[in-house]
């Protein structure tokens, strides 16, 4: 297998020549592996690839096939082994002679011990196996485990062929990457949504013990569909009368349902959108209503003054108590870019603290300091009502990897008061810190110029706490692994990673916690005000750690290093 990608899918740089040796191929078998293996090529002309067990469709994909062994940058698999014993037949188009022989059953997917290894796969962060991964999706607790699916291209690297990829977890930080639940089809592909029990068993789909899990998303040629699991959510089933919500005119999409017991109906808002006085279509978030999950009818809107920025998509709503009060909660609406409202909700219609209809003009700045962070989802169904979040850390490609694509860590979410009304505060899940293997910690440290307390460490995963009182005109650095996190006192400034913002001290203090991954540096300031997360690539032989001061010195009152094992373990 190549060890370099040789970049993403360009048509126009594939000669005429090999185009020529490129024709349609089928093949028939019985199931008989866990796997079907496909050689990969991140660079060609796209063709088609088609699975029938015992002649029915079942996978539908636009992908690049390898040529030869020597062309294959990596291995996509499904998993048949549920197709165990029956007939199947494969069809690939655009694809030479010698890589269509390279398209097997196998128990094993090639190179899978390296899998977690590699150079620049998180070692704490969520990644697919294989292929791209975006938006989280369908999160959600159901006894004793915690799903993760997530938007997914298995056959290639850049986004394409959405199908929603599926892990488990028992802590929300070792995670189990499960077989893949949802396919592209001759509705559509699977865009992103969100998941629910269905307890009274309304959609009529319960056949024994375990109560229905169902997937509500968008199909993307038909509308808003149900997709449903009786085995705990590890296979889903598509909903027979699907599409169940749709909005002629544009696309509505990422619906978020909850049920609300005071009008004893189920409630979701969705990517969706209206018309203006003047006939302009503008994008909103619009709220629908059911009894009975089967028929949906039109609450009310969250307007927004635009169309294409997709800022009401992928919205997160739901309810928090201030400064920990379970008498006095407030109903919270996330936005794409973390930006967030705070107000009431009556079942029907948001308001705002204020009392007036909520409009996305009503949004609170976001804590989050724009690096990689898009399309965040909390996990419903959760004990003891925590309010847990995680979010695709959208850059850039990785290198020579076989994956593109991570998710943040997970953040639990709170709502405290301040001087301007309650403000969000984020901050890393308690359960990370199982990863610790070793701190080292210095108290009533003085940092300075020419002396670094962190010189004898090095480390390519850490999680670092500090608190320090900035002195007047100090310049407090933080290096980590080349990457400088830094404060200014006198313009009350973290620029972390060449990214400023505005941070002010707390009780005269200034708190942080750094999280640094193979492929990743976040930042949580004062206690979970500000969080800042970045999508970084080290330099290999660079792995120092710096704590020390250009201008001026602090007092540390505490600085901990802990080294982190690898989730994956």
């Amino acid at each position: 297998m190549a060890t370099t990608l040789r970049g993403y899918a360009t048509a126009n740089s594939w000669s005429a020549d090999k185009t020529k040796q490129l024709k349609l191929h089928e093949k028939q078998f019985t199931v008989s592996a866990k796997y079907l293996i496909l050689p990969i090529q991140n660079k060609g002309r796209n063709g088609k690839l088609k699975l029938y067990i015992d002649d029915k469709g079942v996978l539908d994909y636009n992908l690049i096939l390898a040529s030869s062994p020597e062309e294959t940058d990596w291995y996509a698999f499904f998993t048949i082994e549920k197709y165990r014993g029956k007939k199947a037949r494969i069809e690939v188009s655009m694809v030479s002679d010698a890589g269509f022989a390279l398209v097997k059953q196998s128990d094993t997917i090639p190179g899978e011990k390296d899998f977690y290894k590699e150079r620049l796969r998180p070692q704490f962060h969520f990644t697919t196996k294989t292929g791209w991964l975006n938006d989280p999706n369908g999160l959600i607790y159901y006894k004793g485990e915690y799903h993760m699916y997530y938007q997914h291209n298995p056959v290639a690297l850049p986004w394409g062929n959405m199908t929603w990829g599926h892990a488990v977890s028992k802590d929300l930080v070792h995670w189990k990457e499960q077989p893949k639940v949802l396919f592209p089809n001759a509705k559509g592909t699977c865009f992103s949504g969100a998941a629910f029990v269905d307890r009274k068993n309304q959609l009529g789909r319960k056949i024994g013990e375990e109560d229905v899990l169902v997937m509500f998303y968008l199909r993307t040629k038909i509308g808003l569909c149900y997709a449903y699991s009786n085995d705990r959510g590890y296979s889903m089933t598509d909903y027979e009368d699907n599409p169940v919500l749709i909005h002629k005119g544009a696309r509505i999409d990422t619906p978020r349902p909850f049920w609300y017991e005071p009008t004893k109906s189920w409630i979701a808002p969705t990517y969706d959108f209206f018309k203006d006085e003047n006939g302009k279509r503008l994008r909103c978030v619009g709220f629908y209503s059911s009894e009975n999950l089967k028929d949906w009818k039109y609450e009310s809107r969250v307007e927004q003054d635009k169309w294409g920025d997709e800022l009401c998509g992928c919205v997160d709503f739901f309810q928090l108590p201030v400064d920990g009060d379970p008498r006095n909660k407030k109903w919270v609406m996330i936005m794409i870019d973390g930006s967030y409202i705070i107000g009431t909700f009556d079942g029907h219609k948001f308001y705002t603290l204020a009392g007036k209809p909520a409009t996305t003009s009503d949004r609170i700045m976001s804590l989050v300091i724009q690096g990689n962070y898009y399309a965040t989802q909390t996990w419903h169904n959760m004990p003891n009502d925590r309010r847990v979040q995680i979010t695709w850390m959208r850059s850039g490609g990785y290198p020579g990897m076989p994956f593109n694509q991570q998710m943040t860590i997970p953040s639990e979410l709170t709502l405290h008061s301040t001087d301007n009304g309650p403000r969000l505060r984020m901050n890393p899940i308690q359960e990370l810190e199982r990863l610790r293997i070793k701190t080292h910690k210095w108290v009533d440290v003085v940092l300075k110029a020419g002396e670094n307390p962190l010189s004898g460490l090095e480390s390519d995963l850490f999680d670092l706490e500090v608190e320090f009182e900035p002195s007047a005109d100090s310049e407090t650095i933080f290096d980590i692994r080349g990457f400088r996190i830094v404060y200014n006192s006198e313009t009350q400034t973290l620029s972390s990673c060449g990214k400023p913002t505005k941070l002010i001290p707390v009780e005269g203090v200034i708190r942080l916690r750094i999280l640094l991954d193979r492929a990743s540096i976040e930042v949580y300031c004062n206690d979970g005000r500000v969080y800042i997360p970045h999508v970084v690539f080290p330099k290999e032989n660079n792995l120092s750690l710096g704590a020390t001061c250009s201008k001026g010195e602090v007092k540390a009152e505490y600085l901990r290093v802990h080294e982190l094992k690898s989730s994956w373990e």
